[in-house]
């Protein structure tokens, strides 16, 4: 099942001043993975942040890294 997520580019760990895209994906995984073009980890460091993904109608983000 496609849920639709937003999706915020965070390249070389800053935000790219682009505003969040919307993204349908089975996990918010998929959804960084599919806007980011390459596999990303669920834990890091805060300069190692690459996206932040919500679920649509929420306010709390997810953050993958590189």
């Amino acid at each position: 099942m496609q849920t639709t997520y937003w999706v915020q580019l965070w390249p070389d760990g800053k935000w790219d001043g682009k505003p969040y895209q919307k993204i349908q994906a089975g996990s918010p995984k998929e959804a960084a993975e599919k806007l980011y073009e390459t596999p990303l980890q669920e834990q890091g460091g805060h300069y190692q942040i690459r996206a932040q993904v919500r679920i649509a109608g929420r306010t709390t983000s997810i953050a993958f890294y590189a």
